[in-house]
Parts: structure tokens; C-alpha cells; sequence
């Protein structure tokens, strides 16, 4: 925290949005801070100038819609787990899938926001969204606008929101890791609606992406990029088989 100068504390989204674009100082977003405060400690990033704490700009609201959910940026893994509807939604993908994020006490604090503002390439969470067609609201210092997650190439404007559609619809998640606590090497997950079925991959680039995306996946010391497509193959076959 040191490496920073400033820290803002704003009352609002839009005060937040306004902020991160100004251009006399380079600020980032803070959200539950589980990647930000961690990166910072570790001195790899040694590019910003100040944060935007998010904790008072009213971003922690769940809110049931006509047709979907809308939480808030701020909303937590742990929150996102023990609501109702959340909760139960598409066979419960959603807890499935953020139960994968990490331990307990990390998911206390990372936020619903920053797993999609980092994209992490393992992240099943992330995947979920995407298979369940999830939209992403942003501020941009003067307006929001939404953009369906699976065409956001990168985060551009303060992220307010994710609003998760309520249509029923059936699910499945598989998943091949070093252990069943470990993130994954590999992974899909598959949702089927009444809108057809859409299935998002981890794994196979440098952020899940849907399946008809063209597929680059790493080679590291978790598994060769062979190694990934040939496993991708089988947790497509996996998560299309819970749905049956």
C-alpha cells in the first residue's frame, strides 16, 4: 500500500466512474482487493499513483428483475452463494462454480466485480457467467451502459454490475485439476435454455471464452497446450452429460 499516493473513497458509482478517468493521476479500482492489495505487496504493480475504494459507492446491492438478477460489483463470492434465487439458479452453476475461486476466507472478500474485471484464465466463475449469458454494467463518468460479457474485450469503464439471467434452464460443470482443491487446469461449463446451449471453456486462453472462440490455451507447468485441448475435449463431453 505504500507504493500508492492517494486513496479515494467516493460516495457514489458515478463519483467512482469520474475518478478512474482522470488523467493527471493513474488510478485503479479497489474492490475486495484479494488481486489489487496482493499484487501491490508483492511490488509487481508499480504503475498507479492512487486506488478508488468502492466501499461506499452503493455497489453492493442484489436486485431481483423482471427477467434476471442484478448485483452489484461489490457483491461477494460468499453473498453470491447464499442467496436464494442466485443460489438455485441453472441447477446451482453459480455456487459450483465460485466454490472454485479459492477458500473461504478469500471468498469473503473477492467480489463479484473483480472476477470479471481480472478475467483470470482458470476462473469457473467467469465461465459461468458466460455460459449463462450474463451482461456487464458499466459507468463510464457520465452514463451506464451494459455490453453481454462474451463481447467485453477488456474493462474500459468502472464495472457497477452483472445482471445474471432467471430463464430456467439446466446446467452442468466439469471440471480436471492436480487436486479437487486446486483451480482448475481445465474446465467447462454448459447451460441449456430454452435459447439453445451455450458452453464456456477455462483453460484454453488467456480468459475462459465460449466454446466456438478459437482456442490458444497455455503451456505451463500445470499441462502442455496438447495436454489442454485433448482434456477440453472430455470436460465438454462431462459438462454436456450432467444436463442429460
Amino acid at each position: 500500500m505504500a507504493l500508492v499516493k492517494t486513496l479515494y473513497r467516493p460516495n457514489s458509482a458515478a463519483e467512482a466512474a469520474a475518478l478512474l478517468t482522470r488523467t493527471d493521476e493513474k488510478l485503479a479500482a479497489l474492490a475486495g482487493g484479494s488481486s489489487l492489495i496482493a499484487a501491490l505487496e508483492a511490488r509487481t504493480r508499480r504503475d498507479l499513483d492512487g486506488l478508488v475504494d468502492l466501499s461506499r459507492a452503493g455497489l453492493h446491492r442484489i436486485e431481483v428483475e423482471v427477467d434476471a438478477v442484478r448485483a452489484g460489483a461489490m457483491v461477494t463470492l460468499s453473498q453470491l452463494l447464499e442467496h436464494d434465487l442466485l443460489g438455485s439458479l441453472a441447477d446451482g452453476i453459480l455456487p459450483r462454480a465460485a466454490a472454485g475461486e479459492g477458500p473461504v476466507n478469500l471468498r469473503n472478500v473477492a467480489t463479484l466485480g473483480g472476477v470479471v474485471a481480472t478475467g483470470e484464465p482458470d476462473s469457473e466463475l467467469y465461465a459461468a457467467l458466460l455460459a449463462l449469458d450474463a451482461q456487464v454494467v458499466l459507468h463510464d463518468g457520465s452514463r451506464e451502459h451494459t455490453l453481454r460479457l462474451a463481447e467485453m474485450d477488456a474493462v474500459d469503464a468502472l464495472i457497477t454490475a452483472v445482471r445474471i439471467p432467471t430463464a430456467g434452464a439446466r446446467a452442468g460443470l466439469a471440471r480436471i485439476a492436480r487436486t479437487p482443491a486446486d483451480r482448475p487446469i481445465v474446465a467447462a461449463v454448459a447451460v441449456r435454455s430454452a435459447g439453445g446451449e451455450r458452453v464456456a471453456l477455462c483453460g484454453a486462453a488467456a480468459r475462459p471464452m465460449l466454446l466456438d472462440a478459437a482456442l490458444n490455451p497455455p503451456d505451463d507447468f500445470k499441462g502442455s497446450a496438447a495436454y489442454r485441448l485433448a482434456m477440453l475435449d472430455i470436460v465438454v463431453q462431462r459438462a454436456r452429460a450432467e444436463m442429460d
